[in-house]
């Protein structure tokens, strides 16, 4: 065996301690140390001497008819998120008692977690979300009742941090999120996965599952919709009809060269070869560019998305996307 070899082992062994003990380093699913080792659990009936009203509510919730029928938690239903509580029955302080709505969101591990770590929030430590220190209690109640475990409904709750987003639901063209048809959570997976937004694959095909006849595959296709439908097409609201990003013609003139019927600003005359496309002559009049500007694009090329019919123009080629 060569040297080489021996060397690359002990530095990969040395690697992978390195990584263990960085792990076991971390905080672990459980509850915030509250400096209170000796605290003790004392059952549901000690908590219910101080906070009846809220233990009986709490019994009605999904998370107390849930706890209540398994046999480790049920005569302690207040303790499972709370942790032991027997230094909190005695002084009776909220120092002493965990409260997963006021966990430092950098620092602590959300109890929840310990219940709801499974695979589907297992991306939420790396969600934007929770980079930005909140915890489950930001949004959700646990002593909400069954359907009303939000703190708000979608999408109020959404708009309290993300205003630049309300803004532009209310632009002439959007979703009709505010209409109540589609949910922030028809969308966006706001536990986090590995996309930064979308709920599932990538954000044409969460697009494509509500417009699927954009979809194709074409035989002239329309670059732009096999690569990013955010390319021409804001997603939450714009100023332009249909959702797009700029106003026809000057969205299409940021891929495509001015069209020949458009002309070019300042110059007259029959038979001019166009400065974009060498080969390509044209008529241009001396407004005639804001006679273009005053004409949709897609007036005439109206499969913008793609077509399996070969546009009829010459100088199109088939590929003019004209039906």
């Amino acid at each position: 065996m060569s040297k080489r070899l021996i060397l690359t082992g002990k530095l990969f062994l040395a690697g992978f301690l390195i990584v263990t003990a960085a792990w076991f380093s971390l905080p672990q699913p459980g509850f915030a140390d509250n400096n209170y080792d000796q605290s003790a659990y004392v059952g549901t009936e000690t908590c219910m001497m101080c906070h009846e009203d809220v233990s009986m509510e709490f019994s009605e919730t999904p998370h107390g008819l849930l706890l209540g029928e398994v046999e480790k938690y049920k005569d302690r239903l207040c303790e499972t998120c709370h942790g032991p509580g027997s230094v909190h029955a005695d002084e009776g302080t909220a120092e002493t008692i965990i409260n997963p709505a006021k966990l430092d969101g950098m620092g602590d591990r959300d109890p929840c977690l310990t219940c709801h770590g499974d695979t589907r929030y297992a991306d939420w430590d790396f969600s934007p979300h929770a980079t930005e220190g909140m915890h489950c209690a930001d949004c959700h109640q646990s002593h909400g009742k069954i359907g009303q475990t939000l703190t708000k409904e979608t999408p109020d709750l959404c708009y309290d941090c993300h205003t630049d987003v309300r803004a532009s639901f209310y632009m002439p063209s959007h979703h009709p999120l505010n209409e109540g048809i589609v949910s922030c959570l028809d969308c966006h997976n706001i536990h986090g996965n590995e996309m930064t937004f979308a709920v599932e694959d990538n954000g044409r095909q969460r697009c494509i599952s509500c417009h699927p006849h954009t979809e194709g595959p074409f035989i002239f296709e329309h670059e732009p919709v096999t690569e990013d439908c955010g390319i021409c097409h804001e997603p939450h609201g714009a100023v332009a009809n249909n959702l797009l990003v700029q106003n026809e013609p000057t969205l299409c003139l940021n891929c495509h060269s001015m069209h020949f019927h458009a002309t070019i600003p300042g110059i007259t005359g029959d038979s001019l070869e166009s400065p974009q496309q060498p080969g390509r002559f044209f008529s241009s009049s001396y407004d005639g560019f804001k006679e273009g500007f005053l004409t949709k694009c897609t007036q005439c090329h109206t499969a913008v998305h793609g077509s399996d019919l070969p546009a009829q123009s010459i100088s199109g080629s088939g590929k003019a996307l004209t039906r």
